[in-house]
């Protein structure tokens, strides 16, 4: 029985140095994971500067573009006007909106007898050949839905 006894000391002693040696090996772990943590919310925290510095550096460049469009003009060359024309060729510039939307009235000026028609579209053609009234595109979305 004193042996019996004696193997039970022995056995409880080797137990508790192997959860010594178990905790301490945790412990060094738990610091090893600690500081590689430490070392990547730097690592994160210096990219996301560095990010932050860079976009600002992008965002000024996009609004100095920005504030340069219609700054710089382009010089056309001088063209005379044809002898034959009525009024002077009309050049474009980088100018106010207002008078490009006003230029389009002008162009859209009845057009004469004698120009030439345009080609049909196809589905201007099966109407003008059939003699059917033109259908619209919701009369054509509702026959293909079914």
């Amino acid at each position: 029985m004193r042996q019996l006894l004696q193997q039970l000391q022995e056995m409880h002693i080797r137990i508790a140095e192997t959860a010594t040696h178990e905790e301490t090996m945790v412990r060094a772990l738990s610091e090893a994971l600690d500081r590689l943590d430490q070392q990547l919310l730097q690592d994160v925290q210096t990219i996301a500067s560095e990010h932050e510095a860079r976009r600002s550096a992008i965002l000024g460049e996009l609004q100095g573009l920005a504030s340069s469009i219609g700054v710089f003009h382009v010089q056309h060359q001088q063209v005379t006007a044809r002898a034959d024309l009525e009024e002077p060729t009309y050049l474009p510039t980088a100018g106010d909106w207002r008078e490009a939307a006003s230029n389009i009235r002008d162009d859209l000026e009845p057009v004469s007898a004698s120009a030439a028609p345009r080609a049909l579209f196809p589905h201007e053609r099966h109407a003008h050949e059939t003699g059917a009234a033109p259908v619209s595109l919701m009369q054509r979305r509702r026959r293909a839905a079914g």
